[in-house]
């Protein structure tokens, strides 16, 4: 069978990795063009400052040896700088070099230390340059990372029913002719992973509608209590077919403020995959409770449970404990990322725990209006 994924697999892998490596080395640059920039600025103005200085020091020694060389009633009035007094000797003269050679040497060692310091600055800089541009860049990794793999999934999702579809009509088309009963069994089936695509699709717009509530939903103050008991009897049909006890427990009044839209789709789901994930003669509960502030939805069923290992993944885009059981159910594993999606937009958070006998809680937990 072509697997025409796996090669694309590796070119965005590729890609990927270079890109973020290009990334990181131009932020190190910019990193270090601007510690370069900054130590040139104060080397300078530290040289120049101790230039300066040593510079006033010698002009003052110089006049003050000339005063000194004057008769006792001229020395008060100091000559200008550079001028030829008389009196003066050789030796004085060389005292004058000395101190200027001197002074001359103190600038050349005092450039070459702040030069040395520079360097060192530059090379330890550098390094840490390039550890915080990884760090910087680390959630962007992470983020291109998770939509990378968001769509590989959903392309390897959309893949399997258009597989199924073509492998199907493949063999009706080499059989010749087909009867009837066996064109409806291809049309029925053919119909099936439609159905599976525009799920799939439809959860991929929730999702998308979701990450985007922030600031596109309408907000309003609605009662939890009164949209648990609506969706809960939504529901009661497809509980009936499955065999399953579906209830709700949400007589006090629970005011919140959000979109109710949303909401109903939050719950829904939580619904939806109990309903999958219970077998029949179980029984889900769904109750809203009011607890510090906040407003509860539990969401408890007698189901399969999910493993202690996959709790921290659930909201994992495309994720499932059990691929196979998720193609049975027809799940995409995008259900639960929709839920946390409309959570996170209304400030609110989803948990998930193991019952003690069997069985999930899954806790949508909303601020109180």
């Amino acid at each position: 069978m072509r697997t025409p994924l796996r090669p694309f697999e590796a070119r965005a892998t590729a890609s990927g990795t270079d890109a973020f490596r290009s990334a990181r080395r131009r932020l190190t640059a910019i990193y270090c063009g601007i510690l370069a920039a900054i130590i040139a600025v104060l080397s300078l103005t530290l040289y120049g400052v101790h230039s300066t200085d040593v510079e006033r020091l010698e002009r003052e020694g110089r006049r003050e040896r000339q005063g000194r060389s004057l008769p006792e009633g001229l020395r008060t009035v100091v000559p200008p700088e550079g001028a030829i007094l008389p009196g003066d000797d050789g030796e004085q003269e060389g005292r004058l070099f000395d101190r200027s050679s001197d002074l001359a040497i103190y600038l050349r060692r005092l450039g070459l230390t702040i030069l040395f310091a520079d360097l060192v600055t530059l090379v330890v800089g550098g390094a840490a340059s390039a550890l915080l541009a990884g760090r910087t860049l680390r959630p962007i990794r992470a983020a291109m990372e998770a939509e990378k793999q968001f769509f590989l999934n959903a392309a390897h999702d959309l893949r399997t029913p258009l597989a199924v579809m073509k492998s199907e009509a493949e063999v009706a088309l080499r059989a010749g002719s087909v009867s009837a009963e066996e064109a409806r069994r291809l049309v029925a089936s053919s119909l099936e992973e439609i159905d599976r695509m525009a799920v799939m699709v439809e959860q991929v717009l929730d999702l998308a509608r979701g990450e985007q509530a922030q600031t596109t939903s309408s907000r309003e103050l609605m009662d939890m209590a009164a949209c648990v008991r609506a969706m809960v009897d939504k529901a009661q049909a497809r509980a009936g077919e499955r065999g399953v006890r579906l209830c709700a427990s949400a007589s006090e009044p629970a005011q919140v403020r959000a979109d109710p839209v949303a909401v109903q789709r939050a719950v829904g789901n939580l619904v939806d995959n109990s309903l999958a994930y219970t077998p029949p003669g179980g029984s889900i509960e769904v109750s809203v409770r009011r607890a510090h502030g906040h407003v509860l939805v539990l969401v408890e069923d007698t189901g399969i449970g999910i493993p202690e290992e996959d709790l921290p993944h659930i909201t994992e885009p495309f994720f499932r404990g059990d691929r196979a059981r998720g193609a049975h159910t027809g799940g995409a594993g995008l259900g639960l990322t929709i839920v946390k999606s409309i959570m996170d937009a209304h400030g609110g958070t989803l948990k998930a725990a193991r019952r003690p006998t069997a069985g999930t809680v899954m806790t949508l937990r909303f601020p109180a209006a």
